[in-house]
């Protein structure tokens, strides 16, 4: 009898354990590797929630947090326990010198001089953001009695239209390429990876939706529990009157990042500092795995249709203004159909403009090598696997470094190409330091390609990319 309740016991504790373990954690993929974790962790790729919200919400003056420095370069910094009051930051620290080199200048602007016809801006005065001691904070009364608390992370982005000068937020890869990536960026080098509960605007609507509507679509499809706030929003919480305490907010403020930036000025490319930032090989993961989820529930087949024949994607822009000149645009899809022919590739020639958002989408996260005229198409390689191959088409006496900043921000092998060679990083700039120029037909139709020494690279770029697989979801 006692032998019997024993056996009983172990498999009634054993049963116990196994449920436990199904119920309480999830295998995930990193780098390679699987790796079993609590299922709490998965919180982690959703916007913050409190225990108690209302607990939470008002904050008391006596328990006022100092504002913590989290990470940044010029021009895109994340920030715990920012406050804000009457329209302005106030960064409340006893510890100044934990603040970057930099200060004010690098973190936010003033507008411009309407009468500066360079559109020069200088840092912001104390009307936008300031830094100080808890000590002077009260002694000015800079802060109400209480703080009402902004959880979660929020992302902000500070430029705004200036007369003739627009923000530039309404264009896919200056807001998406630049800014929020900017911005995510900043987060997860910080060692975080929490989706942003809110975006905030100081432009008007009109000034970052962009013409093609794949902003809109972007924070509607892939942040669909993100707070959208515009400058209307904004502006409401200035005259209020009211303190608020952004528990994590990322600001990005372009003239910052061309003020004071290191490699900024070299490139006139707000985001040429972000590369210096290390972050994991995953930063990219959280946003990736949104648009694959919605991709798979709108039927999207991640698989190769032979598993060992990689996918090449073609950007076609033969449709726009800059593009290549016909013959070599037909040399060049005649020698990729060669490939497919010849069981070498997978060969798609895309027009992204005719396919709907999420085929879009869909095809590039499982495309292994991507090329295409220099232009907005190339934005895709953000949502390509990690250490995908992308080459750039241009034109042979110019260069421009926008989307090399994206493949080496996600680890991708990159290639510029100048008709028939690469045109490698050594002599992407001048002797004084500066990046050369675009040349005289950058934004021409007049681009020209050597199809044949296309394929080649195209062959020897997919022979190291036979076994990539697409990552599996972490839940």
């Amino acid at each position: 009898m006692p032998v019997a309740i024993n056996r009983l016991t172990v498999f009634l504790l054993a049963g116990f354990g196994i449920t436990v373990f199904l119920t309480h954690t999830v295998v995930q993929q990193t780098t390679g590797q699987s790796t079993i974790q609590h299922i709490s962790k998965l919180s982690k790729f959703l916007p913050s929630t409190t225990v108690n919200r209302w607990a939470d919400l008002y904050v008391a003056e006596d328990d006022f947090p100092e504002t913590t420095y989290m990470s940044g370069v010029a021009g895109f910094n994340y920030f715990h326990n920012l406050y804000s009051a009457n329209g302005t930051f106030v960064i409340m620290t006893s510890d100044p010198e934990s603040l970057p080199s930099y200060g004010i200048s690098g973190i936010l602007s003033a507008l411009s001089d309407p009468e500066d016809k360079y559109h020069n801006h200088q840092p912001a005065g104390e009307d936008r953001i300031m830094i100080v001691s808890p000590q002077e904070a009260k002694e000015r009364s800079l802060l109400g009695k209480a703080a009402i608390r902004k959880s979660g992370v929020s992302l902000m982005f500070a430029d705004v239209k200036e007369g003739t000068l627009s923000s530039f937020l309404n264009h896919y890869y200056h807001f998406i390429g630049e800014m929020f990536l900017g911005l995510w960026r900043v987060v997860t080098a910080a060692g975080e990876i929490e989706l942003p509960s809110r975006l905030i605007y100081r432009a008007e609507s009109a000034d970052w939706r962009d013409r093609a509507g794949i902003t809109t679509w972007f924070q509607q499809a892939v942040l669909p529990e993100a707070e959208i706030e515009e400058a209307t929003v904004y502006e409401d919480r200035k005259k209020s009157g009211v303190t608020f305490l952004f528990d994590k907010i990322a600001i990005a403020d372009r003239w910052s990042a061309h003020r004071v930036g290191q490699e900024v000025k070299y490139w006139n490319k707000a985001n040429a500092d972000l590369p210096l930032l290390d972050v994991p090989l995953t930063w990219m993961d959280p946003l990736r795995d949104q648009i694959k989820r919605l991709a798979l529930a709108e039927g999207c087949d991640f698989k190769r249709k032979n598993a060992k024949v990689p996918i090449v994607t073609y950007i076609n822009r033969q449709l726009t203004h800059r593009r290549l000149v016909d013959e070599d645009n037909k040399e060049l899809i005649a020698e990729m159909e060669k490939l497919e022919d010849e069981g070498v590739i997978e060969f798609n020639n895309a027009f992204m403009e005719k396919l709907p958002r999420v085929d879009q989408f869909c095809l590039v996260m499982k495309t292994d090598v991507m090329f295409g005229v220099h232009g907005n198409g190339l934005s895709h390689q953000l949502w390509m696997k990690p250490k995908s191959a992308v080459m750039e088409i241009m034109p042979v006496d110019g260069f421009a470094r926008d989307y090399a900043i994206l493949g080496e921000m996600m680890n991708h092998e990159y290639y510029a190409v100048h008709y028939n060679e690469t045109f490698p990083p050594e002599k992407w700039r001048k002797e004084n330091g500066y990046g050369v120029d675009q040349g005289p037909d950058f934004h021409s139709p007049r681009i020209t390609v050597d199809g044949k020494w296309m394929a080649g690279m195209v062959r020897q770029l997919v022979s190291t990319r036979i076994n990539a697989v697409e990552p599996p979801l972490p839940w």
